[in-house]
């Protein structure tokens, strides 16, 4: 790649996407998502917007994953108890090898980050 990309995150137009290997468990999340970057050559490196609905999911993160909260509420909890509640403005890391359960209480936009 030999030029920058840049986007609005709060209102890039989205696609139909769920991630892969997400069990939904409650609700329908409706999954909506852009990616501005991705490459797995040697690990994983991306970043892009998702947006989801009400609803509970689980997954497997394969990967560090970095999260900032452009809108709503989410409560998200590992297998092993560690577990965090985030809103608009508050970012986190979710460390790879562990499977995560995501409670997303209202309409949520987040801006995610692959860093393996």
């Amino acid at each position: 790649m030999d030029e920058i990309k840049a986007v609005e995150s709060a209102s890039v137009e989205l696609e139909t996407w769920q991630p892969d290997g997400v069990t939904i468990l409650s609700g329908d999340p409706a999954g909506r998502g852009f990616t501005l970057f991705e490459n797995f050559e040697n690990g994983a490196r991306g970043t892009g917007v998702f947006e989801c609905d009400p609803s509970k999911t689980t997954y497997k993160l394969e990967y560090n994953e970095i999260i900032y909260v452009l809108e709503g509420e989410v409560t998200i909890e590992l297998e092993n108890g560690s577990k965090v509640d985030l809103q608009p403005g508050m970012q986190a890391f979710l460390p790879a090898g562990h499977t995560s359960t995501w409670t997303f209480h209202t309409k949520f936009r987040e801006v995610w980050i692959l860093a393996d």
